[in-house]
């Protein structure tokens, strides 16, 4: 993360307020304390926020950490001009990504509440230049990535397959593709049983199964009956209201992007004077 750019973005040339009110040279302290109970995301990067402007500060918390309210999780002392400049970008990516890692961290409870070999996983489809961050939080909330980019993992999407009409072609460059990743596992997204029971077949290892109803997913579970290496995910319009629905299928796994849509924590912050 560039934290000289995450700075910039907020603080421009100058300080126009802290400037007028010549407040600049005295002496404060700042600390950042929970208003609800939470999982904390963002630690890393407040502290580096820190470390950058040579705000002394001290930390009382871990990222991953499920706090009470009302916990104090770092405090820091400074000259006036600089808290004003750590406070508003390291109160929202608390705030940010602690409400990403809070959503996760009750997703998961809430779905290995009903199958304790449950995971969940996130997508990639989070906001453009937050990767690091909103991935960062999930994982700080106790979950994982379903796939960072293109570049890391192979998932063969309706839209390979408009490339490839003729059934022959498709076997043989699905083969291909196989033995040429020998290492990656090759996931497919189906939409209905019958495309399951084709990809099951020429050896994908994992279906994707993307908006089926609960019944059809209970029936592409039914494959690993045939094909045991195989593990099966659903996704498409999950949520936190209806994962335990998901979680009583028996997939194996939960594809997400709703954490991304978390709302923040609040996170209060009180500047004093010393």
């Amino acid at each position: 993360m560039d934290i000289k750019n995450l700075l910039q973005e907020d603080i421009g040339l100058f300080d126009l307020t802290t400037i007028g009110l010549e407040i600049g040279e005295k002496k404060g302290l700042m600390s950042f304390s929970t208003k609800d109970e939470c999982v904390i995301s963002g630690i890393k990067y407040v502290k580096q926020i820190l470390e950058y402007l040579s705000i002394e500060h001290s930390v009382f918390v871990k990222d991953g950490e499920k706090v009470e309210a009302k916990t104090l999780l770092i405090q820091c002392k400074a000259n006036a001009d600089v808290l004003h400049k750590a406070w508003k970008i390291s109160q929202n990516l608390l705030e940010y990504l602690s409400g990403i890692s809070t959503y996760t961290n009750t997703f998961i409870t809430k779905a290995k509440n009903i199958n304790p070999h449950i995971e969940i996983a996130t997508t990639r489809k989070n906001f453009p230049n937050t990767k690091e961050l909103m991935t960062y939080a999930v994982v700080c909330g106790g979950g994982t990535i379903h796939r960072l980019g293109l570049y890391d993992s192979i998932l063969v999407f309706g839209n390979h397959l408009e490339f490839l009409k003729d059934p022959n072609e498709l076997k043989t460059k699905f083969q291909a593709l196989k033995n040429k990743f020998l290492e990656k596992r090759v996931a497919v997204e189906v939409d209905d049983l019958t495309q399951a029971n084709f990809f099951a077949s020429l050896g994908a290892d994992i279906l994707q199964c993307e908006k089926m109803s609960f019944d059809e997913l209970r029936e592409c579970v039914k494959l690993k009956e045939k094909f045991p290496y195989m593990k099966i995910s659903a996704t498409g319009g999950i949520n936190i209201e209806n994962i335990e629905q998901y979680a009583k299928t028996g997939v194996d796994f939960i594809v997400t992007s709703s954490p991304y849509h978390a709302k923040p924590a609040d996170i209060k912050v009180k500047m004093e004077a010393l």
